[in-house]
């Protein structure tokens, strides 16, 4: 497991330099030159971690690629998370990491075992970035992460300490815990740990481990049965899950004995998290195809059908979504999707309800401004929320681990206050969605559903051409979006691309690409969208089968990576790419803020990871075409 030997040790890093950094491939983006010359920097171990004395705690957060200047969101998040609501779910990972001590110490035996892993499931996914803003929420998760840490600690034996800054009692009113939370936060576990190469690591690791629980929360709620995964496949996810929360329960609270070789192996666990999501995402890829079926090249029309009330569903939740077609047969309501639901389209029997009619819109950051535009009710079903207007915060509801103070929220699986609202609501017509493009021209059909089965269906295709030369390469580019306009690189990126590629595109980042017509490469489309972010594995199983064809490694294979990032679950799948050892992996817009500019190096050194250059994407695309 020392994957890092001669890489990640105290001397290593010592010699790496600014230029060293600068290996990665030309300009970091417009915010991570400052994050290279003046990386934030948290404070050294000085003993007593700082504890603050007001209502608001010091807020410290920098888990998302658009956390402010580059560096961390000190007084309200670019997402408009409160101080309060950053220090609530601070807390709230904390109590969940000493759960994950707690569970790992007692092993098989775990009591109240379903409850610790439902509650470390949910109130982990609640803690992602555009998730759930409603603070009550939290109280109630921390009031029940505090009943089951005290009776997990009266009753297994040898539990480990538990972890600096977790109150030995949850306050009860509201200002105390507010209080409470600051030792659980970024500054003072930073100072405590006092490096800083160390922490943005473990932190890493951290927000991969979120990533991953969103991941397996999603399975779990499809509740596919043995035909997707079995009961020991579910306690292998949650044994590996929790012997890491129980490793990063102690590294990112405590000073380390050997700096050189407590970062060596908080990187080892970085990888090994990257290996636990890829199972995680195998089981979530077979809860859908057992649910659903196998997803299949489907075309998704993006003009509304007219003439009846519509609800908008956003997220990635396809069992909230089969939910709700369910309670709306009969009921003269259209269903359209948004975001990440647009594959949903290409799955065979969600495609059999007849009033889930099309796609309306495009990623979760043009929310604000389209569903404004969208005269019916709308439902959140996971991330990304932002907060809502005025303009439709009537009509908009959370379900699943979503979450708005003073906004509706769909408990049970009860969807009747969504559809009597969408009743009441105008009818969705062209005029609606011609004003929500903003009067730029858009396809009036979308593609997609080309998962892996789709496109193994024709492997014999591809394989030839790749054979007689007529295919020599093949981008991966897609992941997260988010609102910069730095983002229009991968725009670039995919128009700039060669005739003789394709193009595989996932996650929201799609719809920086499939607003354009990029042609055929024979029979095939040149852009295949493969689904939704967790979908990576579908392009993780095409790479390894072609290889197989093509009797090669993957490595050999003329990938290339252009990988838009976002939030915590973008971080579990880089860390699932580097555990695969894929090399030359280009990220962006931004380079991570909670890894310093040394770290990036050793990153860069191992595995070619480097940033995108924003300004220059030419550049990049040569160098790919170069194998670089």
């Amino acid at each position: 497991r020392r994957l890092f030997a001669g890489h990640a040790t105290a001397a290593m890093l010592s010699k790496i330099t600014s230029a060293a950094c600068r290996g990665l491939s030309g300009r970091l983006s417009a915010r991570a030159p400052a994050m290279a010359a003046a990386a934030l920097r948290l404070p050294m171990h000085t003993g007593a971690a700082p504890l603050t004395t007001q209502s608001t705690p010091q807020m410290l957060c920098y888990q998302c690629e658009q956390t402010s200047a580059g560096t961390g969101c000190t007084s309200v998040g670019v997402c408009s998370k409160t101080p309060q609501l950053a220090g609530l779910q601070d807390l709230q990972m904390l109590y969940n990491l000493r759960l994950a001590q707690l569970a790992h110490a007692a092993g098989p035996n775990c009591p109240r075992k379903a409850e610790v892993r439902e509650l470390f499931l949910s109130s982990t996914f609640a803690t992602l970035t555009n998730v759930n803003f409603d603070d009550s929420r939290f109280e109630a998760y921390l009031k029940k992460a505090a009943e089951l840490v005290s009776e997990l600690e009266a009753t297994v034996p040898s539990a480990p300490k538990p972890p600096p800054g977790l109150p030995a009692t949850l306050p009860s009113d509201r200002s105390s815990l507010f209080r409470a939370a600051a030792p659980a936060g970024l500054i003072a576990r930073g100072a405590r740990v006092g490096n800083e190469d160390l922490f943005g690591v473990v932190e890493m690791a951290t927000y991969g481990m979120k990533g991953a629980a969103a991941y397996f929360s999603h399975a779990e709620h499809l509740a596919a049965g043995d035909a997707a995964y079995t009961d020991a496949d579910r306690d292998e996810v949650y044994d590996e899950m929790f012997r890491i929360g129980s490793y990063l329960a102690e590294a990112g609270s405590s000073p380390p004995a050997d700096a050189g070789e407590a970062l060596n192996r908080a990187l080892t666990e970085c990888l090994a998290l990257g290996g636990l999501n890829l199972k995680v995402m195998k089981m979530l890829d077979a809860a859908h195809v057992t649910k659903f079926g196998s997803p299949r090249p489907t075309d998704v029309t993006t003009e509304p059908r007219g003439g009846r009330p519509a609800i908008l569903v956003s997220g990635h939740d396809l069992g909230i979504l089969q939910s709700l077609l369910e309670q709306t047969k009969g009921r003269g309501v259209d269903v359209y999707t948004h975001g990440e639901m647009l594959p949903a389209h290409s799955y065979p029997k969600l495609g059999e309800y007849d009033h889930l009619v099309g796609h309306f819109g495009t990623h979760w950051g043009n929310q604000l401004f389209e569903f404004r535009h969208f005269p019916g009710a709308i439902l959140m079903t996971s991330n990304c929320l932002r907060p809502p207007t005025r303009k439709y915060n009537d009509r908009i509801w959370t379900c699943g681990p979503v979450g708005f103070n003073n906004i509706g929220h769909i408990a049970n699986d009860d969807y009747s206050p969504l559809i009597n609202k969408a009743l009441s609501l105008p009818v969705f017509d062209s005029s609606s969605n011609n004003a929500a493009l903003r009067g730029e021209p858009r396809l009036t059909t979308l593609k997609t559903g080309f998962g892996r089965d789709a496109v193994l269906s024709v492997a014999d295709k591809v394989v030839g051409a790749i054979k007689a030369g007529q295919l020599k390469h093949v981008f991966v580019i897609g992941g997260c979006d988010g609102t910069e306009t730095s983002r229009s690189y991968f725009t670039d990126l995919a128009r700039a691309t060669p005739a003789d590629s394709i193009m595989l595109t996932l996650g929201c980042g799609k719809f920086r690409l499939n607003g354009e017509d990029h042609g055929m490469l024979g029979d095939l489309p040149r852009l295949l969208d493969m689904g939704q972010c967790n979908d990576a594995y579908s392009a993780v199983v095409v790479a390894t089968k072609l290889a197989e064809a093509l009797d090669c490694s993957v490595h050999d294979l003329p990938l290339h990576f252009a990988i838009s990032w976002f939030e915590q679950k973008a971080v579990a799948v880089l860390l699932t790419l580097l555990h695969l050892e894929l090399k030359n992996i280009r990220i962006g817009p931004a380079v991570p803020a909670f890894l310093t500019p040394s770290v990036v190096g050793v990153l860069n050194q191992k595995f070619g990871l480097m940033g995108v250059d924003q300004e220059q994407e030419d550049d990049d695309l040569a160098k790919m075409l170069q194998g670089h």
